[in-house]
């Protein structure tokens, strides 16, 4: 996994420094405002055979007649577990409520839950694969119910934010740049389009369509991320010869494509970062995501690697050049 450096090592000299200027010209955007009030309700934006899928829509008061924007965000939990009403997602949604956002927290089929071998290198493929497309899935029937209800609630159709964590981060990917829109049931309005994308820790199993499919990509991970990994890799670092061998494409492999695209995408590494480094943005960093946000809707165009330098031991299945000390 150890990769050669000059050309990247070239880019971050002729391009981070530009758009550190940039950020300081900008700054960010100011915090969530503590005095806005939101409103939390709880929708069945589906119903699938005996399961009731739910979404908690965040709803900040209407401070003038304009359009909302709308985030919709997919927790992780490997397809089995995790759950919406986790604390540091529910402070998430209501923050980014707070900065002007409808934000909608969805559930999702797990249809792993329950299976012994669950997200694991011995699970079969087909299985891996299918729980990843029902959750995309299931993220695009949220948005199609919140499309159809946007009149009601004030919601501009034109400004959806796709975001997630971990495998919510791979369902939201799958669905944007991989899952094929086949089932009238799911599909989405043939003009709609995801105004942006925010994945941290995600990662994609084929790259084909990335420069096709291209949105303004925010992405963070961790270099020594050992479930999904940060570059191209089998996930979970699975035996090539185990059941559940999975290639995947994780956030250096996106960003070095759309970079090459020309494509707006940041991509944010937490060098000797873990996994854990999937749940930082939404806990950390949350005027960043609002500011990448912001600059996406005024029509920029920007091509950015943020390097971070963290604590910990050097990754075990190698390392990256540019977080070499």
């Amino acid at each position: 996994m150890r990769v050669t450096c000059l050309l990247v090592f070239q880019f971050i000299i002729l391009h981070f420094g530009e758009c550190m200027h940039c950020w300081a010209q900008h700054g960010l955007s100011p915090a969530p405002h503590p005095t806005v009030q939101v409103e939390k309700n709880t929708h069945t934006y589906a119903l699938h055979d005996t399961t009731r899928l739910e979404l908690d829509l965040y709803m900040p008061e209407r401070l003038n007649d304009q359009l909302l924007p709308v985030v919709v965000f997919v927790h992780g939990g490997g397809f089995y577990a995790g759950s919406r009403n986790e604390a540091n997602i529910e402070h998430f949604c209501d923050s980014m409520a707070r900065a002007g956002f409808a934000v909608a927290n969805i559930s999702y089929r797990l249809t792993l839950a329950g299976d012994a071998l669950k997200f694991s290198c011995k699970q079969v493929l087909a299985k891996k694969v299918a729980a990843i497309d029902a959750a995309a899935t299931d993220l695009k029937r949220a948005t199609s119910w919140l499309l159809a209800h946007a009149d009601s609630l004030n919601l501009d159709s034109a400004r959806f934010v796709a975001s997630g964590s971990s495998a919510g981060a791979e369902a939201v990917l799958h669905a944007v740049y991989v899952q094929s829109l086949s089932s009238t049931e799911t599909e989405l309005p043939k003009n709609f389009k995801y105004q942006a994308v925010m994945a941290f820790a995600g990662a994609v199993l084929d790259t084909s369509m990335l420069r096709q499919h291209a949105v303004p990509t925010l992405l963070y991970h961790g270099t020594c991320d050992a479930l999904v990994p940060y570059g191209s890799a089998l996930h979970h670092y699975c035996e090539p010869s185990a059941p559940g061998a999975m290639r995947l494409h994780g956030s250096h492999t996106m960003f070095e494509v759309l970079r090459s695209a020309n494509q707006t995408v940041r991509l944010v590494t937490r060098c000797r970062g873990q996994h854990g480094s999937a749940v930082i943005p939404i806990e950390d960093d949350l005027a960043a995501l609002v500011d990448f946000i912001r600059r996406v809707q005024a029509g920029e165009h920007f091509v950015e690697h943020e390097i971070i330098e963290t604590s910990g031991k050097p990754c075990q299945h190698g390392d990256w050049c540019y977080c070499n000390d």
